[in-house]
């Protein structure tokens, strides 16, 4: 997949552009049926299926503390959209002097001029340009003079209700992992560094793996059965979101700790993934090292019970 992430080095040099234009943050069911349903008519067309998008977020510019915590970095994002087919991916700086270009001078001369498309599929409550006073209207009528179609897409429904970034937000701040593992068709993930914590879980027995991630958006605070993935391998595990009141009190900043039940090796500096497949319980304080160690042990065991289930189901659960 080609990216190009600077308008200045877009050119109408692809052979019939079918495109679709959004934030995209999460890349969950919905944004997925679009892109194959892209891909599929550019394939109809000899055409180039293409995806635009914004970095930053435009609230993170116009109104940052009205901002959604994005669900994905923007690596994860580029990645995930380029699993689909997608050939070109077109990542808009948005700054203050693209927020204030106008709707017609956006549809003209960024998408029309930098790429000519053939066709152009938006969401249902598609806005563009300053203030967002561009309507699916105006896109059409402009399609309509300089000869691409511009269509809406169909929405996809999980038990009745849209598919929406929203809604996977929603579900991963309230710790039901298991629904926002649904609406993304895949468990939510987060990317970092294994950093080094205070050596207190290999003291009690039990050694983690502290993850540094620069994802904004974190799972509800708890206890969660996970696969962490280092070294082109992935592993069974059980990670801990939360301040530790147990043995740190009066520590405010939140750590995510990680517990590998088929490996202990030095992975200090390693980038992980880690992938959050279902919720066992929420952060406790306990009254002491013993009644902590003796529930982490607890975690542990539902965690081998689910992987057993999970072995039974799919065939295989990791390496």
């Amino acid at each position: 997949m080609k990216v190009v992430n600077r308008l200045e080095d877009l050119a109408p040099e692809y052979p019939a552009p079918v495109v679709t234009i959004g934030n995209f943050d999460g890349v969950h069911l919905g944004h997925q049926s679009l892109m194959r349903d892209l891909v599929e008519r550019a394939a109809e067309l000899g055409g180039t299926p293409t995806v635009i998008t914004f970095y930053p977020h435009p609230l993170q510019v116009l109104a940052p503390n009205n901002a959604p915590l994005q669900i994905q970095t923007l690596d994860q994002k580029i990645e995930t959209i380029g699993s689909f087919g997608i050939e070109l991916l077109v990542v808009i700086p948005f700054n203050t002097e693209l927020a204030q270009t106008s709707a017609i001078d956006f549809a003209t001369k960024i998408l029309w001029d930098r790429l000519h498309p053939k066709e152009i599929y938006v969401g249902p409550n598609f806005a563009f340009g300053h203030r967002r006073q561009g309507s699916f209207s105006l896109l059409k009528e402009i399609g309509e003079e300089k000869g691409f179609l511009a269509a809406k897409i169909h929405q996809v429904q999980f038990r009745g209700n849209r598919v929406s970034s929203t809604a996977v937000r929603q579900a991963l701040l309230s710790g039901q992992i298991g629904l926002a593992r649904r609406l993304l068709g895949r468990p939510f993930a987060l990317k970092g560094v294994v950093t080094r914590g205070s050596g207190l879980g290999t003291r009690l027995g039990i050694p983690t793996a502290n993850l540094h991630t620069p994802n904004e958006l974190i799972p509800r605070r708890g206890v969660y059965v996970t696969f962490f993935s280092v070294e082109g391998r992935r592993h069974k595990a059980v990670t801990n979101i939360g301040f530790r009141p147990t043995v740190n009190p009066d520590v405010s900043s939140l750590s995510i700790e990680t517990h590998l039940l088929d490996f202990n090796q030095d992975i200090y500096g390693k980038e992980g993934v880690l992938e959050f497949l279902v919720r066992l319980r929420d952060e406790r304080r306990f009254s002491g090292s013993e009644d902590l160690v003796a529930h982490i042990r607890s975690d542990k065991e539902n965690a081998l019970r689910y992987f057993r289930w999970l072995d039974r189901k799919c065939g295989s659960g990791g390496d």
